[in-house]
């Protein structure tokens, strides 16, 4: 390519540059809000700068040099192919020919002290030999967006700093509901060592969320009797796991009457009606309440809108639900009627039976293809696995659920416990 040829081309470019230069002059210009100049490197002068000047700067066109703009700077943010180099650097890649445009928002101090912000766009300016000698550019006064700009990110900052203290706080209630799970009765009566015990408890929880809203307690209600109760909290969310919170003390309050499951679960109902006036429709709490009687060698139980547990009858290997082949009418769930009354049942239980107890969110896990895990596939894997033991059992349970749902998002919490009878008191159940 000849030297001629070479030397059009770059002419020609520079030429469809000035005419997109001149058209955003213009463009801004219009709307009154813009000051073209040219810059002259070699002579360091302003060949032309508009009147303009004086409204942004204070300076009037014949005050404005180079210099005097120099020493106005306070700052300058580089943008586009410039974005993060020093001025030096930018000038440099401008005069080698690399960047052809400047685009800069430069932080000015004007005439009355005060500072302002100015976007300054310019394209280079060469001789017919390529040499860079000046730029022909536009100024913007920008304070407006800038400070709007630097508002909204100290309002970023701040919320930044609000989800993060809000954050640390979850992550302690979190620690907090699971330090309270670490507290649960791993074996009744608790004064005497595991391997004498009557009962033995194990349990297991996977949250769905940050905050759960299932959960569980283990308490002595006598020397003889122990309450059990699990429970979900339907809804989601800090108040979802708020009224959770309150739940477990309204417990505290009522365990004078924890020894009848129908009554323990009335003064519940009634205590959280009241409660669930100061939350959004749709909150409620599905329960099962039980008492294992280790010296008449029974378990009294109620259930408000719970799954049934699952018992594993030792004596006849079999897994059934609690209340399999009975007919009853199913009771709300904790909040929905104020003064509905919740019925007491009684089963009887032998040594190495097994009740386990959990939350819905157990067996409604889905995959990846949408398909629900199911209840009766629960009860069906309990029925194969139930030779495990109860340790192993419910570890099992665990991994079977997890291998099912896999990779896939959990929508509901995943709690279950299971109690073994070990042992009961001489004579019971007789």
């Amino acid at each position: 390519m000849s030297q001629l040829h070479e030397l059009q081309l770059h002419l020609s470019r520079v030429e469809d540059e000035r005419r997109h230069m001149i058209g955003t002059f213009s463009q801004a210009l219009e709307q009154g809000k813009a000051v073209v100049y040219r810059r002259n490197f070699d002579s360091k002068k302003y060949e032309y700068m508009g009147e303009g000047i004086k409204d942004i700067t204070g300076y009037g066109t014949e005050e404005m040099t180079p210099e005097q703009w120099d020493s106005m700077t306070v700052s300058v943010e580089n943008k586009g192919d410039l974005a993060g180099l020093s001025l030096p650097e930018a000038f440099g890649k401008v005069r080698k020919g690399e960047v052809e445009r400047w685009i800069a928002d430069t932080q000015i101090r004007t005439r009355n002290g005060t500072n302002r912000w100015v976007m300054d766009m310019s394209t280079s300016l060469r001789d017919s030999s390529g040499r860079f000698y000046g730029s022909l550019g536009i100024l913007f006064d920008i304070t407006d967006r800038k400070l709007a700009e630097q508002e909204l990110a100290s309002t970023t900052e701040q919320l930044r700093r609000q989800n993060m203290a809000m954050k640390d706080d979850l992550i302690m209630a979190r620690r907090i509901q699971q330090a309270m799970i670490d507290r649960q009765y791993t074996h009744f009566p608790e004064s005497v060592p595991v391997d004498e015990c009557a009962l033995r408890f194990r349990y297991g929880y996977i949250p769905a969320a940050t905050l759960a809203n299932d959960f569980f307690s283990i308490f002595t209600v006598s020397d003889h009797e122990v309450g059990v109760i699990i429970c979900d909290v339907m809804g989601h969310g800090t108040r979802a796991s708020l009224l959770a919170a309150f739940l477990r003390g309204l417990m505290e309050q009522v365990t004078p009457v924890a020894g009848d499951p129908g009554t323990f679960m009335k003064n519940l109902n009634t205590g959280l009606s009241g409660a669930m006036k100061q939350f959004e429709h749709g909150i409620f709490v599905t329960a099962f309440y039980m008492v294992a009687d280790i010296r008449e060698g029974v378990v009294r139980y109620t259930n408000a809108g719970h799954p049934d547990p699952l018992v594993i009858w030792s004596n006849q290997r079999v897994v059934t639900q609690l209340n399999e082949g009975k007919q009853r009418k199913r009771a709300p769930a904790l909040g929905l009627l104020k003064d509905y009354k919740y019925s007491t049942s009684l089963i009887k239980i032998a040594e190495n039976d097994i009740v386990f107890c959990f939350t819905d969110g157990l067996y409604e896990v889905m995959n990846s293809e949408g398909a629900v895990f199911g209840r009766n596939r629960l009860q069906e894997l309990t029925k194969e696995q139930c030779v495990l033991g109860p340790d192993a059992l419910l570890d099992k349970l665990l991994l079977e659920v997890r291998r099912f749902y896999g990779t896939s998002e959990l929508k509901d919490d995943i709690c279950l416990l299971s109690m073994h009878v070990r042992r009961l008191q001489s004579g019971a159940g007789n």
